[in-house]
């Protein structure tokens, strides 16, 4: 349910209305977390993978 409420308007929201807001901010803001998350735990993966490689390879020179 999305909330019809313009903040320029000279009415304040209603307690629903500030509920409902803060509700969809919430559910908003987990979603970007979620996906940020998602994006470090991809990059760290690919850190570590990129160490192992460079650890077979050191120590394979070393042979």
């Amino acid at each position: 349910m999305r909330i019809n409420y313009k903040f320029t308007s000279d009415e304040e929201p209603t307690d629903e209305q500030l509920q409902l807001l803060m509700h969809e901010v919430s559910i908003e803001a987990k979603r970007k977390a979620d996906e940020a998350n998602e994006r470090f735990n991809a990059e760290l993966q690919e850190l570590v993978e990129k160490a192992k490689r460079r650890k077979l390879k050191l120590e394979s020179d070393s042979k």
